[in-house]
């Protein structure tokens, strides 16, 4: 039912989280952090879109690193803030109520070292509510990411392959070229899903494609690769 929400743990304990029951973590927000690229123990990382907390709370547990996770969903804002509290994330993690079309207005350009971000996957009017865009959209994300990132800085997408040409499209635009490209393919029998890129900013240069990623073996069991992402990424 919307509106409820329970504590899960994941990565054998190491992590607890508040998530509503209409918006779980998936598998592919695992596969995504296993490909995050740029991050030091010293990275400033922002998260646009943050939701309930995953991608922020993994990152600073995982490297150590202060993220600023941004989101303006006022029920996710406060599911946020409660999984940073579970998981003594105090000082690692701040919440950022925030829109992204508004990042400049609490933050100076070129602050941040590496920015992930797990925009809405659907074009407005396609998909279910929590999936879809309204009134922020793709280049949205992409825009205020190209304003937070330093010269050199790292931007990490996900997104779904059949938007790759628009992404690619305002990626050039916004001195954002795209330099790593991994495709998750539900089976190896199955068209790719979805799409990593990791952008640098103004740095350009080849695009080094990764060997597919595979989520399900042809049984529907996760692969190897896959498992052991879930249970020891961190």
């Amino acid at each position: 039912m919307r509106g409820s929400s329970k504590e899960f743990t994941f990565f054998r304990g190491k992590l607890k989280l508040i998530q509503p029951e209409e918006h779980k973590v998936s598998v592919d927000l695992v596969v995504f952090l296993s490909r995050v690229r740029g991050i030091r123990k010293s990275s400033k990382v922002a998260d646009l879109g943050a939701g309930f907390g995953f991608l922020s709370i993994v990152l600073a547990k995982k490297y150590g690193v202060e993220v600023h996770a941004v989101e303006r969903d006022e029920r996710m804002l406060e599911l946020l803030r409660k999984n940073v509290e579970l998981n003594d994330l105090s000082n690692s993690v701040i919440p950022v109520g925030c829109d992204v079309r508004d990042v400049k207005d609490l933050f100076r350009r070129s602050s941040f070292d590496v920015v992930v971000t797990n925009p809405p996957f659907f074009p407005y009017g396609e998909g279910d509510d929590i999936h879809s865009e309204g009134d922020t959209t793709l280049r949205d994300f992409l825009e205020a990411s190209s304003y937070l990132l330093r010269d050199g800085g790292y931007l990490n997408l996900l997104l779904p392959s059949f938007r790759l040409y628009e992404a690619f499209t305002i990626l050039k635009d916004l001195n954002l070229p795209p330099r790593f490209l991994t495709l998750v393919y539900p089976k190896l029998s199955k068209p790719g899903k979805l799409a990593i890129v990791t952008s640098i900013r103004n740095v350009p240069g080849p695009l080094h494609v990764d060997r597919p990623l595979v989520i399900n073996t042809p049984e529907g069991d996760y692969t190897e690769e896959v498992k052991e992402l879930l249970e020891d990424f961190i």
